[in-house]
């Protein structure tokens, strides 16, 4: 613990750090504490949700609690986040005008973090013996990763602390590799190269679950059956001279089952390992939807009590903010692309 702190001080001092640096550590439970004192304002955009609520020193969030989720009358669990909500703030620029990200790197605990507030949520789900979520997704993590919805490396903008405590299922729903490691990973870079030109965006972002699709679970027997959701969304937000501005996302993940009867996604996504040789362009154009229409697939309400609430929920923007090359950090940009089409 002595030498976290040291390393702690050192990395907010500005001293660069290697992922040997600053080991999460691979305790059951974090050892880092939930919420450091920090300014930042996460849940100024957080929707109206029911379900367990806590904040940690990164981002905000209300996980999925014993709520009739399907409205068959009765109460179940999906064992995933409702949203997670952050402010993201940009990084200055450094001698030559560019915008790296803070030399800070963790080294990732291979164990995510168990919470006490789950206890009795899996206690409520008969035959689960399981003390924490990570059970459910070991075996899988070749098809269904565990997804962050706050990205560790926007975290690490605050903190080492603040990145380690990414990895709690607070934090997290199956999300397929490619899809995660592709154009979502895009769409986070694109979100802390705006945080630099803005210099603060708030991320709103979450799992979505379609009533009319079957229901679909990771986990094995005596494990908690972590529901895979059928999508994601992403709201941006920044605020600029006219007011608000906001871009939706809707990122579809179709899944079913395979010949084995395993849940795999029924759809294709180009990772950033492979795109270079592929040649793709990532384009989160075709994905931008309307927060309304996020509303009606989560159940979520955002801007509540808000004169302008009907103006912000109604539109679809039709193309991205505009942010230039130079406020995107080239080593950690998804297959190098910076920019967006």
């Amino acid at each position: 613990m002595k030498l976290i702190c040291m390393l702690a001080i050192t990395l907010a001092l500005g001293g660069a750090a290697s992922a040997a640096d600053f080991p999460c550590g691979g305790a059951t439970t974090s050892p880092f504490p939930a919420l450091a004192p920090n300014d930042h304002d996460h849940g100024r955009y957080a929707p109206q949700a029911a379900g367990l609520r806590k904040t940690f020193t990164a981002y905000q969030s209300v996980f999925d609690d014993a709520d009739d989720d399907d409205g068959d009358g009765r109460a179940d669990l999906r064992f995933n986040p409702e949203y997670v909500a952050y402010e993201l703030r940009g990084v200055g620029p450094n001698a030559a005008g560019d915008y790296p990200e803070p030399a800070i790197s963790i080294q990732r605990p291979s164990r995510w973090y168990n919470s006490v507030e789950f206890a009795p949520l899996l206690a409520a789900v008969p035959g689960v013996t399981a003390k924490g979520l990570d059970e459910s997704y070991a075996g899988v993590g070749s098809v269904w990763n565990r997804g962050h919805l706050a990205m560790s490396d926007h975290a690490q903008r605050i903190s080492a602390e603040a990145a380690c405590n990414t990895h709690q299922f607070w934090n997290a729903s199956p999300q397929a590799q490619d899809l995660n490691q592709g154009p979502w990973r895009f769409l986070e870079t694109y979100s802390a190269a705006a945080a630099n030109k803005y210099r603060s965006v708030w991320i709103v972002t979450g799992p979505i679950f379609d009533p009319a699709t079957p229901k679909l679970t990771i986990g094995d027997a005596g494990e908690a059956p972590v529901e895979i959701p059928d999508g994601f969304f992403k709201i941006l937000l920044h605020e600029g001279p006219s007011g608000v501005e906001t871009l939706a996302f809707i990122y579809e993940q179709p899944n079913a089952l395979d010949a084995a009867g395993r849940p795999t996604p029924s759809a294709q996504w180009v990772n950033c390992n492979k795109a270079k040789s592929l040649h793709h362009r990532y384009d989160p154009k075709p994905q931008l939807v309307s927060i309304a229409q996020i509303e009606l697939r989560t159940g979520l309400r955002f801007f509540v009590g808000r004169p302008d609430r009907e103006h912000l929920t109604a539109r679809a923007a039709d193309h991205l903010w505009p942010v230039e090359t130079r406020y995107w950090d080239a080593p950690s940009a998804c297959a190098g692309q910076r920019g967006v089409p």
